[in-house]
């Protein structure tokens, strides 16, 4: 595992959340060819999933993921994107948990630990689907609430 050199050490404070797709934006820039480049962080527990996304006129694009520790600021996971692979909470949601779970098998095996990889499964899923979905759920609820939909 290694240290990351740039990137992390030098991110702060977000300098926005962005509305497509629910990220704290840490950089920003726009490119000549118009669509603007963005590195998003979303914290889960102890990692902290690193999106670099691509907005564009009417799409988003996915252009990777980093899974690191939060306190250490170590690289776990380094996930290559495919080009134009667009971007959806649900697609990364699914390879973060896939990694997540590759990285556990591997470290679980490596130090001959027995492990339900079916409860461990079902774990993550639910940690990452509160992060990546409880804010969206709430707005939606909110919203039903407003329009007399939900009664408590």
């Amino acid at each position: 595992m290694e240290t990351i050199q740039n990137g992390l050490e030098r991110i702060s404070t977000p300098i926005g959340t962005s509305e497509t797709t629910g990220l704290e934006v840490y950089e920003s820039y726009t490119a000549n060819s118009g669509f603007n480049y963005m590195v998003g962080v979303r914290e889960v527990q102890d990692l902290l999933i690193v999106e670099q996304i691509a907005e564009g006129t009417g799409t988003t694009l996915l252009c990777g993921i980093l899974i690191c520790h939060k306190e250490k600021k170590t690289l776990l996971k380094e996930i290559t994107v495919e080009r134009n692979v667009r971007y959806s909470r649900q697609l990364v949601m699914e390879m973060v948990q896939n990694a997540i779970l590759e990285l556990f098998r591997d470290s679980m095996s490596k130090e001959a630990l027995d492990v339900d990889l079916e409860a461990a499964n079902v774990y993550i899923n639910d940690v990452l689907d509160r992060c990546y979905f409880e804010s969206s759920r709430k707005v939606f609820i909110e919203w039903a609430r407003s329009l007399g939909i939900i009664k408590n």
